[in-house]
């Protein structure tokens, strides 16, 4: 029986790498943003216009999938991480709120989160000057509402797994990935969107990070 996965913000740069290695891995997959459309999502997936900060949109869109999920990102008005924030502050915790309110105790959905390496305890394992960047940049009101909505995530009993990586590229790569609970990374360690959505696609079916929050980094050679 062919699988449906449901990626909130499947219209996003990295949604739709994750989007593209689903449908190759034979899933039946369904890109959820407000613009979705068939131009805006990879070819074979299924586009699902929704706010996801609609619970009727949320729960119209995971009815009937096994896989839940999320790339989701406050916008900025450029990648700088000192421009002006023009989404909504509170985005993570609020579509969080939501998700895990339209599904009850006993759904047995798979839930991967996409957060950051710097959220909540993995402060402590990133480099120092990116603390610091953190701080003093705009960063930090996507990295607060990341940690609020993990902390919504990991009190629930679903079958969920936060992954942490660490700055984003947009290289097309397939690095393969090593994930932990206690992994560090520098200011300058980072990891293309690619590589991520294989790690996330392979790894759906592995139980060993049910119930995890885990850093993923590129394997050393």
């Amino acid at each position: 029986m062919v699988k449906r996965v449901v990626i909130f913000g499947g219209t996003g740069r990295t949604g739709k790498e994750i989007a593209k290695i689903a449908i190759e891995k034979g899933y039946d997959t369904v890109c959820f943003g407000r613009s979705a459309n068939l131009e805006s999502v990879p070819n074979g997936a299924i586009p699902f216009r929704g706010d996801m900060t609609d619970e009727g949109s949320v729960r119209s869109a995971i009815k009937d999938c096994d896989i839940v999920i999320l790339a989701l990102s406050i916008s900025r008005a450029s990648s700088s991480p000192f421009a002006r924030i023009t989404g909504d502050y509170n985005l993570h915790s609020r579509s969080m709120k939501i998700l895990t309110s339209v599904m009850n105790d006993s759904d047995s959905k798979r839930i991967v989160k996409i957060s950051a390496q710097g959220v909540g305890e993995s402060k402590s394992r990133t480099g120092l000057l990116f603390r610091i960047l953190i701080r003093i940049s705009n960063l930090k009101i996507a990295f607060n509402d990341h940690a609020k909505a993990d902390q919504i995530l990991e009190k629930t009993n679903h079958n969920w797994t936060i992954i942490r990586p660490p700055r984003l590229n947009n290289k097309e790569d397939k690095t393969v990935l090593v994930a932990g609970e206690s992994l560090v990374t520098s200011t300058r360690s980072n990891v293309s969107r690619t590589s991520i959505a294989l790690w996330i696609i392979e790894s759906l079916e592995n139980m060993d990070w049910k119930q995890r929050c885990v850093t993923i980094l590129p394997r050393k050679t």
